[in-house]
């Protein structure tokens, strides 16, 4: 009976696993290491873009982590994992601190356009804010630290015509 309840356990410990919990390779945030911050972009139109940022105890093995899952074809999703240098990292590093400055307030919807959402863990806080289209009017909005980081991150991604446009 011991054994057929640490199966049943075990089976649904294994499938309870997140999805793409096999691409997040970042592991959780410690002083030193870890996911340092994740913004995901879901885009009408085009594939749903995750940047993630990570850090290594060895600073020159800070990479970020860009996953792309397309839209009709969700299990042709791609991952790819880009080595950042010390100053690319300390640049998205200080344009993250800029998105924190978020408005709580924003309250801009639409329907077409795109939501981005910025998550982080820092110490005992957790947080999570999404925006709808933090390109647009992103100063008047206060969101764009956000708009910066994001608009940084495609380019750091290079991320092709295939993927769609950023918005």
């Amino acid at each position: 009976m011991k054994a057929f309840i640490a199966l049943l356990v075990a089976s649904w410990l294994i499938g309870s696993t997140p999805a793409h919990a096999e691409d997040d390779i970042c592991g959780y945030r410690t002083l030193k290491t870890g996911t340092i911050f994740s913004l995901d972009i879901y885009r009408s139109f085009d594939p749903h873009v995750t940047f993630k940022v990570c850090a290594r105890e060895d600073p020159a093995k800070n990479f970020l982590l860009v996953a792309v899952e397309p839209k009709k074809k969700p299990k042709r999703r791609t991952v790819r994992q880009l080595p950042l240098s010390a100053a690319t990292y300390a640049h998205v590093v200080a344009l993250y601190e800029e998105a924190l400055s978020y408005n709580v307030k924003d309250s801009t919807l639409g329907l077409d356009g795109s939501s981005w959402c910025l998550e982080t863990s820092r110490g005992f806080t957790y947080s999570k804010a999404c925006f709808w289209s933090p390109m647009d009017n992103a100063k008047e909005r206060g969101i764009s630290g956000l708009s910066s980081l994001g608009q940084e991150l495609w380019r750091i991604a290079e991320m092709d015509l295939s993927v769609g446009d950023l918005y």
